[in-house]
């Protein structure tokens, strides 16, 4: 048995930010800052659409494409190339604290049991300047296999 999801998220792809600490009463407290939350909430109301009525079980293979904005002060024949792929983006977020974020929110949306079952990326996965057709999130899901 072969499942496959397809998601395209409209957004530009976040990273997943570091926790924050406060001092309260002689403990401290790790948080979330207003920003990162606000940001999961809008990934989780785009990945809701897609939410499979059963987390997927056994394992799994993701495929991530993060489309970032393009920069403004490069040359046409520099946006060119990196419209076609030709230039990939090597500026924060990096590739793991994008996915991170993502992951992160699709477990909780219980897309799977653990994220522990994601065993490989899929080819092609990384990031990306916008090609012309947005900065977007592109999600693929395949589960094979049976898990042991």
């Amino acid at each position: 048995m072969v499942e496959c999801i397809h998601i395209v998220i409209p957004i530009i792809p976040t990273a997943q930010a570091r926790p924050r600490f406060a001092n309260r009463g002689g403990f401290i407290k790790a948080y979330k800052a207003k920003d990162q939350e606000a940001n999961e909430r809008t990934l989780e109301t785009f990945l809701m659409e897609h939410q499979p009525d059963e987390p997927l079980n056994g394992p799994l293979w993701l495929g991530v494409r993060a489309y970032l904005p393009m920069p403004s002060s490069k040359s046409k024949k520099w946006r060119e190339s990196a419209k076609y792929g030709e230039i990939r983006p090597v500026v924060k977020p990096d590739l793991d604290n994008l996915i991170k974020n993502l992951k992160d929110c699709m477990t909780r949306m219980r897309y799977w049991v653990d994220d522990k079952q994601i065993v490989g990326y899929l080819e092609g996965t990384g990031k990306y300047y916008d090609d012309g057709a947005g900065t977007r999130w592109v999600v693929e899901i395949r589960q094979t296999g049976v898990s042991n």
